[in-house]
């Protein structure tokens, strides 16, 4: 989903801090209100899911944002088509961490509350870890293996059968496409970093996300025919919050804290989404604010923020 993708992509040389740059307050208010749009997303999209089913609604977000995001090409300066040479690869990670993680997430949202839902999501730091020892050979440092076992265990506690009835199947296959949509970003990431990149960041995007509409918009038509779009008021104004304010304001937000800063630094601050998100989804859904589901989202969190400083 577009708002929990970013983290992996920098490009190898034009993303660092800048020199002798500092972020000041407006940089922090910025990406206070990235945590907020993107935490609010959650409640927002589970109310879209009442008159969409999953697969159409991430296929009319993806096209929605790559119509906008090509509109804004000419204001940010960017080109549409990445470097030769660069293009499948990206659109393979866009695949997996925009079109794979958001369609992922949609069918389980729809038995999943949005609260649970995101934080679930938010585990995909635990998943890079296993993935790029296998596929890169990379090495886990202590810390890294610290916040994987931390994160494990707040995922653990987050299934006890106090909070999950394990003898409801649409409740399991909610969870099970959840980690799967955490999955699918990791996977992305990891593929992401076996090389350095030529291509804009906007470009990146830009690409990422039309290569996720153009697969899902088909394969929508294809697999809900028999799931009507009731085209409702707060179904338009979910749509218009995901294309213009989720996607276009936050990104450009992010992409200027990654500008000014680490994306270690920054990705610790959007480590709170999940826990708007969840809050949020207490106050305007009555999710339960259980003992264990803190508990589980206290070590989670915990798990999430330690990997990014690890990183």
């Amino acid at each position: 989903m577009m708002d929990e993708t970013a983290g992996g992509r920098r490009n190898g040389t034009a993303r660092q801090t800048a020199a002798g740059t500092e972020p000041g307050p407006t940089i922090y208010l910025q990406l206070a209100g990235v945590v907020l749009f993107w935490g609010a997303n959650w409640p927002l999209m589970k109310l879209a899911l009442l008159d969409i089913g999953p697969l159409a609604f991430c296929a009319v977000r993806l096209v929605g944002t790559t119509v906008s995001l090509a509109l804004l090409a000419p204001l940010l300066r960017f080109p549409l088509l990445p470097h030769r040479g660069e293009r499948l690869m990206i659109a393979v990670v866009g695949l997996l961490q925009v079109g794979g993680m958001m369609g992922l997430s949609n069918i389980g949202l729809q038995f999943v509350s949005p609260g649970r839902a995101s934080v679930l999501a938010y585990t995909m730091q635990m998943w890079t870890l296993p993935l790029g020892l296998l596929l890169l050979g990379e090495r886990i440092s202590k810390r890294q293996a610290a916040a994987a076992l931390l994160t494990f265990a707040g995922v653990v506690v987050f299934f006890n059968p106090a909070l999950v009835n394990w003898n409801d199947v649409n409740a399991l296959i909610g969870n099970g496409f959840l980690i799967g949509c955490a999955i699918s970003w990791a996977l992305g990431a990891t593929l992401y970093r076996r090389r350095l990149w030529r291509t804009p960041f906007w470009t990146q995007i830009f690409w990422q996300v039309a290569a996720s509409a153009a697969v899902m918009a088909p394969l929508a038509l294809f697999a809900e025919t028999a799931h009507p779009i009731n085209w409702s008021g707060s179904l338009l104004a979910v749509i218009a919050y995901n294309c213009l304010i989720a996607t276009g304001l936050c990104y450009w937000w992010w992409s200027k804290a990654l500008s000014v800063m680490p994306a270690s630094q920054a990705g610790q601050i959007v480590c709170l989404v999940p826990v708007t998100a969840l809050l949020l989804s207490a106050v305007f859904d009555s999710e339960p604010l259980s003992l264990g589901v803190l508990l589980s989202v206290v070590l989670i969190g915990g798990g999430i923020a330690l990997s990014a400083r690890a990183r």
